[in-house]
């Protein structure tokens, strides 16, 4: 299963908000202050994405 890594803690808590599974929180390895969220990557998760930061999707 491939995994996406989300580095905004807002688009995060959208994402989950809308349903969908946080596979794991990890410190992110430049700023160990930060947290990295982690979900499974489907094409739902990146249309939902795309939405939520205002970019057109694109399947590839």
């Amino acid at each position: 299963m491939k995994l996406k890594n989300i580095y905004k803690k807002s688009l995060a808590i959208d994402l989950i908000k809308m349903g969908h599974d946080l596979e794991h929180t990890m410190r992110n390895r430049n700023n160990e202050k930060y947290q990295v969220f982690v979900f499974p990557h489907t094409e739902q998760l990146e249309r939902d994405i795309a939405r939520l930061t205002g970019h057109g999707y694109v399947k590839k």
